[in-house]
C-alpha cells in the first residue's frame, strides 16, 4: 500500500514538473499570446496554452533552416500522425521520439522540440473531450503547411513566392485559421458561449488570418532571407519590385506594397471585431483572450502604415493593454477605438 502511494506520488511530481515546463516555456516562444493566454481560466486555459505549444512546434518545424523541404514534409507528416488514431499516451511519445531532432541551435523552440514528450504527458491531463477538439485541428495544421513546403520544393527555387491573394488567403488559413477554428470549439464548451456559436464559426478563421496578415506585413522583409515571400508576385510585379532587392525597397514601394493588402486586412479586422462582441461581456477571461491580441494587431497595423518601423514599443504595448482592460466590458468603447482606427488605414 505505501508502495503504491509513493508511485502515485511520484506520478503528481511528474505530472507537475511537465505542466510548470509548458507554462515557463510558453513566454520563451511568444510573449505576445502569453499575455492574452495568462487571461484565460481553468480548463479552457489549460487546452489553449497546450493547443498554442503544439502549434508552435509545427511552425518551428515548418521554418527551421536546419532541415531542406523534403525533410520538413516527412517531419510534418509524422507530426501530423501524432494526433490522429485517437492514440494513448504511450503511443504517442513513441511516435514523437523520433522527430526531436537535435540541432545544434540553442534556442527556446529548440527546447520545446526537445520537450515535446512533456507537454504531451501535460495533455493527457485535459479532460478527453479537449483532446478530442485539439487533435484534428493540430493534424490539419501540420499537413496544409507540408504542402506548402512541397509546392516550395517542386517550384526549385531558393525563394519560394506566394502567387496571389488567394494563395495568401490559403496559406493563411492553414498556419492561423484553424487556429481560430479550434478556439471556437473550445470556447464552446462554455454554455453561456453557445448562443453566439454561429456568429463566431461564421468568423473564426478571419480571426487567426488577421493576426497571421499582421506578421506578415511586419516581417516580411526578414522573411525573403529565410528563403519564403509571402507578398504576392501578383503584387510584386505590378510594381516592379524584384526580390533579390526587397533589403534596398524604396519608402513609396513598401507604402504601395501595404496598400494592396490593406483590404485583406480590413476585412479580417472587421470579421475579428464580429467575433469578440458576439463574447458575452460576463465571458471576461475569453473577451480578453481575443481583445489583446486584436488590439495589438491594428495598432501595429497602423503603426507601419505611418513607417514607424515594424514593432511597437514596450511603453506602447503597455499603454494598450491598458486600455484593453476597459474594452473587455464595452463592445463599444471597443468599437469605437478601432472605427478610428480603421478610419485611418482605409
Amino acid at each position: 500500500m505505501e508502495l503504491r502511494l509513493e508511485a502515485q506520488s511520484n506520478q503528481h511530481a511528474v505530472a507537475g514538473d511537465d505542466w510548470a515546463y509548458c507554462e515557463r516555456i510558453l513566454p520563451r516562444v511568444s510573449r505576445t499570446f502569453a499575455l492574452n493566454i495568462a487571461r484565460l481560466e481553468g480548463d479552457i486555459y489549460r487546452a489553449v496554452l497546450l493547443g498554442y505549444l503544439f502549434f508552435r512546434i509545427a511552425d518551428t518545424f515548418e521554418d527551421t533552416a536546419f532541415q531542406d523541404e523534403g525533410q520538413k514534409i516527412a517531419v510534418l507528416y509524422d507530426y501530423a500522425g501524432v494526433f490522429k488514431g485517437n492514440m494513448g499516451l504511450d503511443e504517442r511519445l513513441k511516435a514523437y521520439e523520433p522527430l526531436k531532432f537535435r540541432w545544434r541551435e540553442e534556442s527556446p523552440e529548440k527546447d520545446l522540440i526537445e520537450n515535446g514528450d512533456r507537454v504531451l504527458r501535460s495533455y493527457f491531463g485535459l479532460p478527453p473531450a479537449y483532446r478530442q477538439i485539439i487533435d484534428p485541428h493540430i493534424a490539419r495544421t501540420s499537413e496544409g503547411m507540408a504542402d506548402f513546403q512541397r509546392r516550395k520544393l517542386e517550384s526549385g527555387s531558393s525563394l519560394f513566392q506566394l502567387r496571389d491573394i488567394d494563395e495568401l488567403r490559403e496559406y493563411c488559413y492553414f498556419v492561423a485559421g484553424i487556429v481560430g477554428e479550434m478556439l471556437t470549439k473550445i470556447f464552446c464548451r462554455r454554455e453561456s458561449m453557445l448562443a453566439s456559436r454561429l456568429v463566431l464559426e461564421r468568423n473564426q478563421a478571419q480571426f487567426g488570418l488577421a493576426l497571421q496578415v499582421t506578421n506578415i506585413v511586419k516581417d516580411w522583409l526578414k522573411d525573403t532571407q529565410r528563403g519564403w515571400c509571402y507578398i504576392p508576385a501578383s503584387i510584386t510585379e505590378k510594381y516592379g519590385i524584384v526580390l533579390d532587392r526587397v533589403t534596398r525597397l524604396s519608402l513609396t514601394q513598401k507604402k504601395r506594397v501595404l496598400n494592396e493588402l490593406m483590404p485583406v486586412l480590413l476585412s479580417s479586422f472587421n470579421s475579428t471585431l464580429s467575433y469578440i462582441k458576439a463574447i458575452p461581456e460576463s465571458e471576461r477571461p475569453i473577451r480578453m483572450f481575443c481583445i489583446i491580441p486584436f488590439v495589438l494587431a491594428y495598432n501595429t497595423v497602423r503603426h507601419v502604415a505611418r513607417m514607424r518601423g515594424d514593432k511597437l514599443s514596450r511603453s506602447q504595448v503597455a499603454a494598450l493593454l491598458a486600455r484593453c482592460e476597459s474594452f473587455a466590458g464595452s463592445n463599444e468603447l471597443l468599437e469605437r477605438d478601432y472605427l478610428e482606427a480603421y478610419r485611418k488605414l482605409a
